[in-house]
């Protein structure tokens, strides 16, 4: 007996959802002309056309499907293309302003800007910024869902414009199930269920792009820099100080600012313990307080652990360290 788990199907819309579905030979001379035409009149404004320019084969035909299915300011496509190259975005461009996710079901898409490629296979999604051009090819045979966002609702980080995940990571796979249910239950919903399912695909949809964005090199050192300047200006006021309080300060998740700490070849405790201990070494060699006294003062659990980590960060006891300074000769006036 097979135990395969098998993803069930995507079911966008129903047989009232307005659908683009276009077919162009590819020997007509006239088929980007033909192909928009045709898409334009399907889709007008429910379903803008992007910049499309077909291959050339002197046999068969281009098909393209689209469905799509609105659920209040968020909508999904159910999108299916035959091989095609194009470009999105950009001034006047086909869904500018939004943040677009593809979730590639078959076939493969491969995004490039300017600065960053994406490719796109089975399995895989891309969340992409879409204000700026991006240029496109679909693979022959490609089926994806696309989810489309408003990008004042999601905060991307530095100039991070795509990120990619495997859809059966966590949070990919808590978003995608959280869509499923949302577009099937969609026409029974009442208003106050629909803004509930709108906002928790948000909130799932921040989850994942927090999750990913560690994957851009430029912010991971950006994320650890913002967490020490926090630990820094908690280190004396906050017992409590864990990364759990760190990354929620920052907006981040707890596995993004482990990740981000490990590129930084330290660990959030360990630089966060590393700065009491400087910080207890510089009131040892210039203040008279008692060596328990600033063991508490700066959030060690008592005397014996603290002398312990602190022979092991400088090589020498509390005490030592105080005496050293006690015999250094005075500085000449």
């Amino acid at each position: 007996m097979s135990t395969a788990v098998t993803t069930p199907p995507w079911q966008v819309g129903n047989l009232g959802t307005p659908t683009v579905d276009v077919t162009v030979p590819y020997a007509d001379e006239g088929r980007n002309q033909l192909l928009l035409k045709e898409w334009q009149r399907q889709g007008g404004d429910w379903l803008p056309a992007p910049r499309l320019v077909l291959p050339r084969h002197s046999e068969g035909a281009y098909r393209a499907r689209i469905r799509k299915q609105e659920l209040l300011d968020l909508s999904i496509e159910d999108q299916y293309s035959d091989a095609i190259a194009g470009s999105t975005g950009g001034p006047g461009g086909h869904h500018e302003d939004l943040i677009v996710t593809h979730v590639t079901l078959s076939g493969e898409w491969l995004f490039s800007s300017a600065s960053q490629e994406a490719r796109v296979g089975a399995g895989t999604l891309c969340v992409r910024r879409n204000g700026e051009p991006w240029d496109f090819e679909v693979a022959r045979g490609t089926r994806a869902v696309a989810l489309l966002l408003p990008a004042s609702e999601i905060r991307f980080p530095g100039r991070t414009r795509a990120l990619t995940a495997e859809q059966n990571s966590p949070a990919a796979a808590l978003l995608l199930a959280q869509l499923r249910l949302w577009t099937e239950l969609a026409d029974d919903l009442g208003a106050a269920a629909s803004r509930s399912a709108r906002n928790a695909t948000l909130e799932l949809f921040r989850g994942l792009v927090k999750d990913q964005v560690i994957d851009d090199p430029e912010f991971a050192p950006a994320l650890v820099k913002a967490a020490m300047d926090y630990i820094e200006s908690r280190l004396l006021v906050d017992s409590d100080l864990t990364p759990q309080v760190v990354a929620t300060a920052l907006n981040v998740s707890v596995r993004t600012l482990y990740r981000a700490f490990g590129q930084n070849s330290t660990t959030v405790m360990g630089y966060l313990r590393g700065r009491r201990l400087d910080c207890a070494r510089a009131e040892l060699q210039s203040t008279s307080l008692a060596v328990s006294e600033i063991a508490a003062r700066w959030h060690f659990a008592d005397s014996s652990h603290f002398v312990k980590t602190y022979k092991k960060r400088f090589g020498e006891t509390p005490t030592a360290s105080r005496q050293q300074v006690a015999v250094r000769p005075d500085r000449p006036s």
